[in-house]
């Protein structure tokens, strides 16, 4: 049974307040909204998401995710698992004061003690090790020995060590090895691994039984619980739950509780990340797996997925479940002693929470993975001063992945009273509302959203994601909107096309992408959220622990709760058409025949266009316009064009100095000529007066910016945009995709889409189908970089194969370098900065 929030006292009021970045609700132009430290003390996120966590702040180092309470109570051990060196923090759970912070060589997820208390136990990562370390009864952590799992010869990119589990009478360690699907058992005396049982794809949590004799494994692919035999690894049970199955915890029925008697044994409580439930599972005496309830614990009855429950922890009584919703700066709160569990409230926390954990007081610590907000970063990247080489994870700049540090929000006990007190402030802290979903045909923008039985006058919708840019690198220095000039990178002669756009249809001068980094840029573009997955292992990939990319299709636990914005057009069974995404190249093929050999996504499969060549900046954009103008010609004799077409036109990204690589102006200028050819093409089309084009980088890859380096370039044009305006309103790309989604008549994948701004301001109702006349470029395409210039060394150890590999302070320096002949700018942060926007 679902259980359902309290409205009479959580919820009364919630839907009068006025939101940040609620829709708007008419299309005139919205008063601009400054993102940063609000007057009351929050920090507003570019999402329209505010963070004001309850309780005292603790600093902790990069992503926080795991703890571990010692067995006598008086210390608590966090592993820090983000961007820099992983590390443990040790607290002293009387004062939280931070008493040491021992490095491991590489951390992910797994932390433990032994039931002694004498010895603890860390998951590897990328280092395919468990480590030990001591502990003394004084907290003093130690490093003991390295178990290693493989040789480090013979390791690949497979071979990661996340969650470990000791069995309950500490003889035996087992390791969940996440590619591998496989628990690994070792024998802490010999430190030599004695067995490897199969699990489910991607084994995230590992959970003893509390005889000893099974063990349960969550499976962060396959939305299952698996239970195993503890000496065979054979599998004794298996229940479906829903999808990202993450963290558990196990409760026994005590005889104060209500069913007691009717229902004995065992509860096991599992988050599913890509849902807004908790499931309850029942375990009898024979140990069978029977689903008995759900817990809903979205904020509002229609609430899209986005919650992201993605850890659980128990009060010392067991008698509160709490939950941690890392998507929504929240931590659920759930009393489960009854008969029935009921959502008693939310407790507002920091940026991110990865987990929580009751203290023996009754104080709950919450670890934020993103801490309390972003930051400034004056001393940004210099490469005057001596620097580590790309991505090894310790850097003398001040960049985002150091800067990012995590927390721990301290709570005092609460009781019923202070709990409504921070479910009310959580409430208000988020922008979505019901509303949003019950009166999407009341947003605005006139007669240019589909409602009942009366479709948008848009019937084509064109989407176009570039690659990496801010808003001041292409029009600082346009002479209108809120640009600097003076950090202008990509001036007129090569960006003639953007300066004509923006001057002709509508200049966005307060538009922002979602991405933290550029892993998760084309996953916030695409699905209007970064899954558990890519927010903790993108710190580990660009720390150059893990070398194994995988954000962008193919890895199935990153798929997103709702698919992707094709899944939800295909789902309603509109046309489409793929140019780029998620296609796997033909290395070496020749231009104008077949340059996919295939897709990482099955759904794509019939809808791709093969002749248009995915990432690659040896490729030119031109020629991937033409490939699509192809296509525009096809249509134009059938009479038909597809009702949504997405496209990856990523050239503006450039491969720096490379020696013998396209140079920085060239291949910039090369997807300004694409990006105007494409648009004039569509504009002298019989399709033109019913089609919408929209244009977005997949994040700004940190580049200098004077509002903040999460500020973007972004275009709608059509003839139903307002022509030569300046649209001031806070806009993300969440906002981008729920206004597509309006237009062609989709529901929202997310509460990010769900919860943002649609861009209404920027329509009109009277269409203007002046054609776009695209200008000739000023200079030279194919211009290479020479074999030796100041930065070509330092351009040739960047990894371009990929669009999201490359360390982007470095690049935005060196093309700084390049371009400018001068010392580059630091990027600005701000406190709502994260595009992580939608979160």
């Amino acid at each position: 049974m679902v259980a359902m929030l309290d409205q009479s006292r959580i919820l009364l009021g919630v839907f009068v307040l006025a939101a940040v970045g609620s829709a708007v609700l008419s299309s005139q132009r919205a008063e601009r909204i400054n993102v940063g430290r609000q007057a009351d003390g929050t920090f507003l996120l570019s999402s329209g998401w505010r963070l004001g966590p309850a309780g005292k702040q603790i600093p902790l180092d990069t992503f926080p995710m795991s703890s571990a309470l010692s067995p006598n109570g008086k210390f608590l051990l966090v592993l820090n698992g983000g961007y820099k060196p992983p590390s443990v923090s040790v607290l002293e759970v009387a004062t939280m004061r931070e008493l040491s912070r021992v490095p491991v060589a590489d951390g992910w997820l797994g932390l433990t003690f032994t039931p002694n208390g004498r010895m603890v136990y860390v998951g590897g990562g990328q280092k395919d090790t468990v480590y030990e370390f001591t502990f003394s009864d004084a907290g003093e952590l130690k490093p003991a020995r390295e178990l290693e799992i493989k040789p480090a010869a013979a390791r690949a990119a497979e071979d990661f060590i996340g969650d470990i589990a000791v069995s309950p009478d500490g003889r035996l360690i087992y390791a969940a090895d996440l590619y591998r699907d496989t628990i690994v058992v070792i024998n802490p005396q010999s430190g030599r691994v004695i067995e490897r049982f199969k699990s489910g794809r991607r084994p995230y949590r590992i959970l003893f039984h509390p005889d000893g004799k099974t063990y349960f494994v969550s499976s962060w692919a396959d939305g299952t619980v698996y239970q195993y035999d503890a000496n065979s690894g054979k599998e004794l049970n298996r229940i479906r739950l829903g999808q990202h199955t993450a963290d558990m915890v196990l409760r026994a029925r005590k005889a104060s509780d209500e069913d007691a008697k009717e229902q004995p044994g065992l509860r096991l409580f599992v988050t599913a990340s890509n849902t807004n439930t908790v499931f309850a599972v029942a375990l009898n005496d024979a140990k069978d797996m029977k689903l008995s309830e759900s817990i809903n614990i979205a904020m509002t009855p229609r609430h899209p997925v986005g919650m992201t429950p993605s850890a659980l922890s128990l009060s010392t009584d067991q008698d509160q479940l709490f939950v941690v919703c890392s998507d929504a700066n929240a931590v659920a709160v759930a009393q489960i002693d009854g008969r029935r569990s009921r959502v008693s409230g939310f407790v507002p926390v920091g940026w991110y929470p990865t987990a929580a954990r009751m203290l023996p007081d009754g104080r709950l610590v919450v670890l934020n993975g993103k801490g309390g907000g972003s930051f400034p970063n004056p001393e940004g990247p210099n490469p005057t001063r001596l620097r580590t080489p790309s991505h090894e994870g310790v850097r003398s700049d001040q960049y985002i992945g150091v800067l990012q540090v995590g927390s721990a929000s301290v709570i005092p006990p609460f009781d019923e009273p202070k709990l409504d007190e921070y479910s009310k402030r959580a409430l208000d802290l988020t922008p979505y509302r019901d509303r949003q979903i019950l009166d999407r045909w009341s947003v605005g923008g006139d007669g240019i959203y589909s409602r009942p039985n009366r479709p948008s006058p848009i019937e084509h919708v064109i989407y176009i994601v570039k690659e990496n840019r801010t808003y001041d690198q292409v029009l600082g220095d346009l002479g209108k909107g809120n640009g600097d000039p003076s950090l202008t990178l990509f001036k007129e002669d090569v960006s003639i096309n953007h300066r004509k756009l923006a001057n002709e249809f509508v200049l966005f001068d307060n538009y922002y992408v979602n991405a933290d980094v550029s892993a998760d840029g084309h996953n916030w573009a695409t699905a209007a959220i970064a899954t558990d997955y890519t927010q903790k292992l993108w710190p580990s990939n660009y720390g150059k622990r893990r070398g194994k990319y995988d954000f962008e299709g193919g890895e199935p636990a990153n798929a997103p709760p709702a698919g992707y914005i094709w899944s939800q057009v295909l789902s309603a069974g509109l046309s489409m058409r793929n140019y780029g995404y998620f296609v796997d190249n033909i290395k070496d093929a020749p231009r104008g025949g077949q340059q996919a050999r295939g897709v990482r996504d099955d759904s794509l499969d019939a809808v791709t266009n093969e002749n248009y060549r995915g990432f690659d900046l040896e490729y030119p954009d031109v020629e991937r316009a033409k490939t699509f103008l192809a296509d525009l010609a096809e249509f134009e004799r059938a009479g038909k064009m597809p009702r949504f077409m997405i496209l990856r036109l990523g050239n503006d990204h450039t491969s720096g100095t490379t020696p013998g690589k396209v140079a920085p102006l060239s291949a910039f200028a090369d997807n300004d000529y694409a990006l105007a050819l494409l648009v004039e093409g569509v504009s002298k089309s019989k399709f033109w007066a019913k089609t919408a084009i929209f244009v977005t980088e997949d994040d700004a890859q940190n580049g200098p910016d004077h509002v903040d380096s999460h500020r973007s370039p972004a275009f709608v044009i059509s003839p139903y945009t307002r022509r030569g305006i300046i649209d001031s309103t806070l806009y993300t790309q969440a906002s981008m995709l729920r206004t597509m989604e309006l237009i062609l008549g989709l529901r929202p994948m997310t509460q990010f889409d769900g919860g943002s701004t649609p861009m209404t301001a920027a329509f009109m109702n009277k269409p203007d189908a002046r054609a776009f006349e695209a200008a000739k470029p000023r200079i030279s395409l194919t211009v290479r970089n020479p074999a030796k210039s100041e930065t070509a060394a330092r351009s040739e150890k960047l990894d371009f194969g990929n669009a999201d590999e490359v360390d982007d302070d470095e690049l935005n320096d060196i093309l700084w370098r390049a371009i400018r002949k001068s010392e580059p700018p630091a990027p600005v942060r701000s406190y709502f900065s994260r595009a992580r926007a939608a979160k």
